[in-house]
């Protein structure tokens, strides 16, 4: 057995907790930390053990300070909190950031573009109407940059997120909307929904037609069907029940025999915080899954009673499925 090795996933076991527990964790330290979980065995039994000890520490802590009390020695405010810090190594805390920047190339800047900005945060959905006869409904964390000639709107990119895009019979002026290397060619009287998440493309049409243009190709997307596309290319339009994949808009989610892994990276879009599955086997594992957007805050222990997963809580809405 590889000792070095052991302790190795050990230091770096305790430098992740700590940085989940810190309060100052992205969405992009929770993707790093899966896939550090997900990349080796030694990786998650060594998460597991200093979870473990996490915990343990907790009453035992307050026992101590319960008995400290007794003595007549008052206990130090947040002792827990710090004597745990203790224990995972303040040398710990104070290279993990370092730690998740270099190992993982976070980007910590902002969005590029010009003009103006519409922007709905984690949880929010609002409706706009960016010019007369085009209306948006924008879901949770969506940023779109507004493209204008002049005092006109011509359209807009999407950076991130998704929204269903309205365009009035009565609106015969071009409106194009860009995601990624692509743009969709919009009609009057059509609508249809688009999506950026995770590196992965879609453009959903609900009534009339939208047009992919990719590349050198344009392809027609019909009512009911949705064409995806990634660096890899573009895929090919295939049938769906819009009242399914654009539940959202009814502020339901509604998930089809889809691995529980994808079920919560989805989730992890509508509430603060992250929820991530250190246990391959039971992000692997098919379900069949209807939230409400109402039931965000305790998405996390329905999972763990529905599928029987065990369930860390940590601060800032992070949670741990194993």
């Amino acid at each position: 057995m590889d000792t070095t090795n052991i302790h190795e996933s050990e230091r770096q076991a305790q430098a992740w907790l700590v940085h989940l527990t810190s309060g100052t964790a992205t969405r992009e330290d929770g993707e790093a930390f899966r896939r550090w979980c997900l990349s080796s065995e030694q990786h998650a039994d060594a998460f597991a053990r200093t979870r473990r000890m996490w915990h343990d520490l907790g009453p035992a802590i307050a026992r101590r300070q319960e008995s400290a009390s007794r003595g007549g020695r008052p206990a130090p405010r947040h002792a827990i909190r710090m004597s745990r810090r203790a224990f995972l190594g303040t040398a710990v805390t104070a290279s993990v950031a370092a730690l998740v920047v270099a190992g993982y190339g976070l980007d910590m800047g902002g969005q590029r573009g010009s003009g103006a900005t519409l922007r709905t945060a984690i949880g929010e959905q609002r409706h706009v109407d960016v010019t007369q006869g085009v209306a948006l409904e924008m879901n949770t964390a969506t940023n779109i940059g507004v493209r204008s000639s002049g005092n006109t709107v011509t359209g807009f990119r999407l950076r991130s997120g998704e929204a269903v895009v309205r365009i009035a019979p009565s609106h015969t002026a071009p409106f194009v909307v860009e995601l990624e290397d692509a743009r969709v060619l919009s009609r009057p009287g059509s609508s249809f929904a688009v999506r950026c998440v995770d590196g992965v493309s879609t453009v959903t049409c609900l009534e009339g037609q939208a047009v992919l243009a990719h590349a050198t190709s344009k392809t027609l997307v019909k009512p009911s069907q949705q064409l995806a596309f990634d660096a890899d290319g573009l895929g090919t339009a295939i049938a769906v029940n819009p009242d399914t994949a654009l539940a959202w808009r009814h502020r339901v989610l509604i998930y089809d025999n889809q691995p529980l892994a994808d079920v919560v990276t989805d989730i992890n879009r509508y509430r603060p915080g992250r929820i991530v599955i250190t246990d391959r086997t039971l992000g692997e594992r098919r379900v069949h899954a209807r939230f409400t957007l109402d039931q965000m805050a305790d998405v996390a222990s329905l999972i763990e009673e529905a599928y029987g997963a065990h369930a860390t809580h940590l601060p800032g809405g992070w949670v741990l499925l194993s």
